[in-house]
């Protein structure tokens, strides 16, 4: 596996701020590192209402290595728009993958509900967590990224890109509940 290909997924409705500044710095460094990076994030169809994931988005997360999650936290989970994501993909498409999560939110105490979440659909689909939340409290990144949440950018990337290296592509086993019950 000569260049690990890396999706970041912008999981959140709005336009991109300080969530996305965050997903910025993460991409910037794993191509660093030498990965191939390409990053999804949900369209407005045309009446500019509503938003959705194109299929390319479904095929890019099924040719990853590795995948990196930026999401809101948002009435205490994850962004309908987000979930919508995890449910259109097959179970094949995450599975044995590392999955590394930045979260910004308002309070510290906020970031249980998207972690938690996060974890048990990624336990369904069979997929690697990588087991260290980056969480950010959003006031943090009010003039721009401070040293220390720069580092923990750093070591989520590098975390899931170690994973995803010593893994090789294997397929872990056993399978997960959602793969042997057929769903």
């Amino acid at each position: 596996m000569n260049h690990i290909k890396l999706v970041t997924i912008y999981g959140s409705p709005t336009p991109p701020g300080r969530l996305a500044s965050v997903l910025n710095v993460a991409e910037k460094y794993a191509v660093g590192q030498g990965a191939q990076v390409k990053r999804i994030s949900p369209s407005l169809d045309e009446s500019g209402k509503f938003f959705f994931w194109k299929e390319d988005s479904l095929r890019l997360i099924e040719e990853a290595d590795a995948i990196l999650i930026a999401s809101p936290v948002f009435r205490g989970s994850i962004p309908a728009i987000l979930k919508e994501l995890l449910d259109l993909l097959s179970v094949q498409a995450l599975r044995s993958k590392p999955v590394g999560l930045y979260v910004v939110g308002n309070a510290a105490e906020h970031y249980l509900g998207v972690e938690r979440h996060i974890t048990d659909i990624l336990t369904w689909f069979g997929a690697l967590y990588v087991p260290a939340t980056c969480y950010i409290t959003a006031p943090t990144l009010n003039d721009g990224i401070p040293a220390n949440v720069m580092s923990q950018i750093v070591q989520l990337v590098d975390s899931t890109l170690i994973l995803s290296k010593s893994l090789g592509g294997k397929i872990l086993g056993p399978p997960p509940l959602s793969e042997v019950h057929g769903r």
